[in-house]
């Protein structure tokens, strides 16, 4: 549905005021705060018109209006002029996110520490998934006769524990040969990858009736026998006691619930891996049921060969989203560029 100038002129004044204020705006403040001139009672009418087409809400009837979910995506996708980060930030971001001496997770704690003091939200950092990164090195422990534990470091400072069952005749040496093997056979490649490889390998090691081959490469199927979900970051949760939305008791409980509630989480990070640009996802388009009120803005972080994982900002609809979306977006960047030279 196309907008005149004037409605579209109206709508931004009351976005942009609702965000700032979170309070239902009335004609009068539009009136005074837009560049049009028009009396109260014009922009009554122009804003009566936004109401029946959608755009705009009235909480209460004596109440003034407050954007609609139509009114918000109109503005995100027509209207929304992204501030521009300013050099200060961009080098904290930088700072705290290109540390070389630094352990990968260490790196994501502080930059969604970081993510969230600049929003003022709570942020997000999903963690690169396992079998996307890439084989550098296994060991294999002996803990006791029978009981092996399985160390993958995967680039980027990735580890990956498994203790496995064997066979009690197996010895430290043969474990020495066994990650011997596995390196040279797997090294640089993803574990998606290697794990395809396995089953290819160990068909032809049992043609060839090569004992060390098969045992190397049944040790190395049992260490990906189970997929461990990529951890969250998350910080910034108090930060919600300072939104209005979040001031009745049973919505603060909600998005607490969803926050504990990793699986959610990482099933709406997942639909922005798939993106190469940031994503503005509003509960009430997404169906978000308990939590319509809340949007998800989130962006990719990547390696030139795949995306690794994504960096997000949760908070309400009513989010200044020229700030935050430069901030996650510039984020991802950093990340992305921090793990290409480790990856």
């Amino acid at each position: 549905m196309n907008l005149a100038d004037r409605e579209i002129d109206i709508l931004t004044t009351i976005v942009d005021i609702y965000i700032h204020t979170a309070l239902p705006v009335g004609s009068r403040t539009v009136s005074k705060a837009s560049s049009l001139g028009l009396s109260p009672a014009s922009i009554r009418n122009v804003m009566a018109d936004l109401t029946d087409k959608g755009y705009l809400e009235q909480p209460h009837t004596s109440a003034g209006r407050i954007p609609s979910v139509t009114g918000f995506r109109f503005y995100l996708d027509s209207i929304l002029h992204l501030a521009p980060l300013s050099r200060e930030e961009k080098e904290r971001i930088r700072a705290d996110l290109s540390d070389d001496r630094a352990e990968l997770p260490d790196i994501f704690r502080q930059g969604s520490r970081l993510l969230s003091s600049l929003s003022n939200q709570v942020s997000l950092i999903l963690a690169p998934r396992q079998e996307l990164v890439k084989w550098q090195q296994i060991d294999f422990i002996l803990l006791r006769p029978g009981l092996v534990m399985a160390v993958l470091v995967m680039q980027g400072g990735i580890l990956h524990n498994k203790v496995i069952n064997t066979d009690s005749a197996i010895t430290t040496d043969d474990l020495v040969r066994y990650g011997n093997y596995l390196n040279h056979l797997f090294q640089g490649r993803t574990i998606t990858a290697a794990r395809t490889m396995i089953v290819a390998e160990m068909d032809r090691a049992r043609e060839q009736f090569d004992e060390l081959y098969t045992r190397a490469l049944n040790l190395a199927e049992q260490t990906f026998s189970s997929t461990t979900p990529p951890e969250l970051f998350i910080d910034g949760t108090k930060t919600i006691l300072d939104q209005p939305e979040f001031a009745d008791l049973d919505t603060m409980r909600d998005l607490l619930d969803l926050i504990e509630e990793r699986s959610r989480l990482l099933d709406l990070l997942d639909k922005t891996a798939i993106l190469n640009t940031p994503k503005i996802a509003l509960g009430r388009e997404e169906k978000w049921g308990e939590l319509d009120n809340c949007c998800l803005v989130s962006s990719p972080y990547r390696t030139a060969d795949n995306v690794l994982g994504v960096v997000g900002v949760i908070g309400p609809m009513r989010m200044n989203y020229s700030k935050v979306v430069p901030l996650v977006d510039f984020t991802a960047r950093v990340l992305s560029q921090f793990l290409t030279s480790r990856f």
